[in-house]
């Protein structure tokens, strides 16, 4: 596995074409950048889920996302590095998988959602409807409304619905995720997405103290 340096103002340098509109979000931009490039570097996919309602707002703020340090040296292992980076938040756990995937987890997340069984996601899609649903944000709304999911939603009146589950658009609509997959889990379905899109995918999970629950899903 390859070893990745990089500092905190070279980061800088290369992520602000990124993150030129993000307004006050602009760190929280660079931090969720700099997960990339350090995944991107080892050519491993990942995952990261975490406890927030940042992504109520309009643009996430740094506080929205688990605390993050600055190292002075980004070199090694990308889970070594990765543990670092989230050393002050004592609840996310930095894991990975035999196959390569990092997985990024605080410990108060539920995964109920994320292992919903689906028996059928069919990626390959023809006429207007693969038009409209090209890219990570097709991909995501094809398993996020599958009656498996759908169905586990209502039964635990989880928001928003399936078809507003879906990030800013990604812009990648001449790439498409092909294939089918049976009796995958929703994880699984979102680490397929990886093979086409390298990177890594998020969950972030807003509970409020009145019992209500959202979930924002994107891809990075």
């Amino acid at each position: 596995m390859s070893s990745y340096r990089l500092t905190a103002a070279s980061a800088f340098l290369l992520l602000t074409v990124c993150v030129g509109q993000a307004g006050s979000g602009v760190e929280a931009v660079i931090d969720l950048q700099l997960i990339h490039r350090i995944l991107g570097s080892a050519q491993v996919p990942g995952s990261l889920a975490y406890s927030s309602c940042g992504f109520r707002k309009r643009a996430p703020a740094p506080d929205d996302l688990p605390a993050m340090r600055v190292l002075p040296d980004y070199s090694g292992p990308p889970k070594e590095v990765l543990q670092k980076i989230f050393a002050d938040d004592s609840r996310m756990r930095v894991t990975q998988d035999e196959g390569g995937t990092i997985r990024m987890m605080e410990t108060d997340v539920p995964r109920d959602l994320l292992d919903v069984k689906i028996s059928h996601i069919a990626f390959d899609l023809s006429g207007r409807a693969a038009k409209m649903l090209g890219g990570t944000n097709g991909a995501l709304v094809l398993i996020l409304s599958t009656p498996e999911v759908k169905t586990f939603r209502k039964a635990h009146n989880i928001e928003p619905f399936p078809d507003a589950w879906k990030g800013p658009s990604d812009g990648s609509n001449s790439r498409r995720v092909s294939g089918d997959l049976h009796n995958v889990t929703v994880s699984e379905g979102l680490d397929y997405v990886l093979q086409t899109f390298p990177g890594f995918w998020v969950y972030e999970n807003c509970g409020s103290e009145e019992g209500e629950r959202s979930v924002y899903f994107n891809f990075h």
